[in-house]
């Protein structure tokens, strides 16, 4: 249904997320619908939107607070449209059913708030010369190697699905 409006909000450190959303919206308004991207921290107001794609990098197995805030503040909005989330893990690199699982498990924090029609998971990257002192630390000691590991194959693919859930019959 074209003229459909739809927010893309995202939380994000360091800028992956931030880009998939991007390439999210883009996808979006190749089917015809009128979209929005911002971060969750810069949104007031979601009314008047007719459906939300809410995504958050994942850090020590948790969506960050800001985007879990934003679910929580606008939780009674977000009761009246289509909800799609997404999640950026850079444990996805190697999308075993135990990564997944956790990747999953990391969203369940939003899910007294709101019920997503569709997830999304995705691998993230990672450039340690980008990263706080505190955040290197930590991917030290997982011994994590640097890359870039998002599939955008599979991003527009899933972003291409959302049209169903964002745009249903009237």
């Amino acid at each position: 249904m074209a003229g459909r409006k739809i927010l893309v909000a995202y939380a994000s450190r360091y800028g992956s997320t931030r880009e998939i959303a991007e390439a999210i919206a883009e996808v979006l308004r190749e089917r015809d619908m009128e979209v929005d991207v911002a971060n969750v921290v810069e949104i007031s107001r979601i009314a008047g939107y007719d459906g939300i794609v809410i995504g958050s990098p994942i850090y020590m197995g948790k969506w960050l607070v800001e985007a879990v805030d934003f679910v929580k503040l606008f939780q009674s909005d977000l009761h009246k449209m289509a909800v799609a989330v997404f999640a950026v893990g850079f444990s996805m690199r190697d999308p075993t059913p135990d990564n997944r699982r956790n990747a999953v498990a990391a969203i369940q924090a939003i899910r007294p708030y709101v019920h997503p029609l569709d997830v999304g998971i995705f691998a993230g990257r990672l450039v340690l010369s980008e990263l706080s002192v505190p955040d290197r630390q930590i991917v030290a000691m997982s011994a994590s190697a640097e890359g870039d590991f998002r599939d955008w194959d599979e991003i527009a693919s899933w972003a291409g699905e959302l049209e169903t859930i964002l745009s249903p019959p009237a």
